[in-house]
């Protein structure tokens, strides 16, 4: 990355430019003289092992309870978080307080909840819910109903006028419940810059596909499960819908279907006749080609969704550090505070600590606060520092700060998430999901080159990794948003690191294990994560560019209509 934007970067971070109202601006190089570059310096050596540790130990002992949203353990998660702003002067950004409300609903699916897929012979086939068919909703309300609606096989369900796609070109929806693959059409072409190859895009997510669904009348939408395609068998599938979850406790979100589920291939197959089946056989296999059609189902589909629903209220931690000179533009740190809690009826131990995912990533955001306390005065821009409640229940705390910004979402520069950073040493690498996006890969790199690491690709994109975390309703609403965890060099794999990540997926990934342990724990990489995300937000928060998304994103055209406020 040799531009000249990389150069001025990198001229900012080794120098400083610090804080005064000129500091390190854009096509001016550093102003600076060469004794003000130690401030910066020193804020960096303050970013300390044992600090961030600290924090993780406590954010993760069994007192915290695993940090559940509306549990005793967030009261003691935000009122620890909100201590450690205030200790280091971080404005309140809610009326007085660091505490911004989120309205939950817990929801467990009740078992007088039914559905049943109506053939072309009349006859009515009760599916069992979960065991059949997985339904559910967006709408808070305990019970939703879809009548006899029609259901229209519209292949991947995606609108994409850049790739000249049109899943819905030639069919009406209106009133009906639309049929879909899972993904995009990339991975059925040899072609990497058609929808991003084997990469998971913007239109493969059910989010999306759900909003264009109903942005053309349709009342439900079921995605066709196939266990080697989803990567999830359909017993995981089913058996996690019985589980009680939270959701926002709003109907006035973005655009989406009354009902939302997922049907097995196999048993949708089970209920068309043969010459039905047969074509519709024909047309999945072609959903991928430009020559699909879509084409009605002969079948209806009702359901009568029964939920109970319990009101909670969660929070967001928001504090703020104003800036010197520009201080409505702001850049923003995020980082879940959440994990999923306990489960009393597990034998033995049964809290689910969240060390790992994300007491690091909380604690990070903690050590930043310190950082920028330790500047002898703010940047130009402003500093928002977010740590959201409910990501483990689907990014709920942030996509409720996107549509409730403390500060204009418009005037946001940039977004920096951290989430899981692991605690097994020293590293070369930083893994940085959809590398290449947006130009706050520059302002990153030049930060990971003072520790050492280069920034690579995720090098399984196909999973959609940039879709799963925090960062990512803000980059849905257009605001440029960085998502990067340190780890081993591709270039030069460390094979005992490499062996400590494989185990910690495969044994303590949201399980009990996932624990701090000051014996095993080595938290000199977290030390090299947490300099990157300083520097790299600093940076942004000196400098006059607007960082943009590139030119063939799906996010920049949301991006300047935000700009514009459209």
């Amino acid at each position: 990355m040799n531009t000249p934007r990389a150069r001025f970067i990198a001229s900012c971070l080794a120098l400083g430019g610090l804080l005064s109202a000129s500091g390190c601006r854009h096509g001016a190089g550093p102003s600076a003289p060469a004794e003000d570059a130690d401030p910066l310096q020193a804020a960096v050596d303050g970013i300390r092992a044992e600090d961030i540790a600290n924090h993780v130990r406590v954010l993760a002992s069994d007192a915290f309870e695993g940090r559940f949203p509306g549990s005793a353990g967030e009261a003691k998660t935000v009122a620890y978080i909100s201590a450690h702003f205030a200790r280091h002067g971080l404005e309140p950004a809610v009326d007085g307080s660091y505490l911004q409300s989120v309205p939950l609903v817990s929801v467990t699916l009740a078992d007088q909840t039914t559905a049943q897929l109506t053939g072309a012979d009349g006859q009515a086939r009760a599916l069992r819910v979960p065991e059949d068919i997985v339904i559910g909703s967006a709408s808070p309300r305990a019970r939703v109903e879809l009548a006899d609606a029609e259901v229209v096989f519209v292949g991947h369900g995606i609108v994409a006028p850049e790739f000249g796609w049109d899943d819905y070109a030639q069919i009406d929806v209106r009133g009906k419940v639309v049929l879909v693959v899972p993904g995009d059409p990339g991975p059925a072409r040899d072609d990497a810059t058609f929808f991003e190859g084997r990469a998971l895009t913007l239109y493969g997510t059910r989010s999306h596909k759900a909003e264009q669904a109903a942005q053309r009348g349709a009342v439900g939408l079921l995605t066709l499960h196939d266990d080697d395609g989803v990567g999830v068998p359909w017993k995981v599938l089913a058996q996690g819908a019985r589980r009680p979850h939270q959701q926002l406790d709003r109907d006035d979100g973005p655009a989406t279907v009354a009902i939302m589920g997922s049907i097995p291939r196999a048993g949708l197959m089970a209920a068309l006749d043969e010459v039905s089946r047969e074509r519709f056989e024909q047309a999945r296999l072609s959903a991928g080609g430009q020559a699909f059609t879509p084409h009605p189902l002969p079948l209806r589909l009702s359901a009568s969704l029964h939920r109970d629903v319990e009101s909670i209220v969660s929070h967001n931690v928001v504090g703020i550090i104003r800036g010197a000179t520009r201080p409505d533009e702001h850049v923003i740190y995020t980082a879940h505070w959440d994990h999923v809690g306990r489960n009393d009826d597990r034998p033995g131990d049964g809290i689910y600590n969240g060390a790992v995912d994300n007491a690091t990533g909380t604690a990070a955001l903690l050590e930043l606060a310190e950082a920028y306390a330790a500047l002898p005065g703010p940047a130009g821009r402003s500093v928002v520092l977010v740590a959201t409640t409910a990501e483990e229940q689907g990014l709920l705390g942030a996509k409720w700060y996107v549509d409730q910004p403390v500060l204009p979402l418009a005037d946001a520069v940039g977004v920096i998430n951290m989430d899981a950073l692991f605690p097994f040493g020293r590293s070369l690498g930083m893994t940085v999901v959809a590398l290449g996006s947006s130009d706050l890969d520059t302002y990153m790199d030049a930060a990971a080159r003072t520790v050492g690491r280069r920034l690579y690709p995720d090098p399984a994109p196909e999973y959609g990794a940039f879709f799963r975390s925090d960062h990512y309703p803000f980059a849905r609403r257009g605001v440029p948003a960085i998502f990067a965890v340190g780890g081993p060099s591709p270039d030069a794999p460390d094979a005992a690191q490499v062996e400590r990540f494989v185990e910690y997926i495969q044994t303590r990934y949201h399980q009990v294990g996932d624990e701090y342990d000051a014996s095993t724990w080595d938290m000199a990489g977290i030390v090299q994560d947490v300099t990157i995300y300083f520097r790299t937000g600093h940076a942004i928060a000196m400098d006059d560019h607007r960082p943009q998304w590139t030119p063939t994103s799906p996010f920049r055209a949301r991006h300047e209509a935000l700009r514009a406020g459209r």
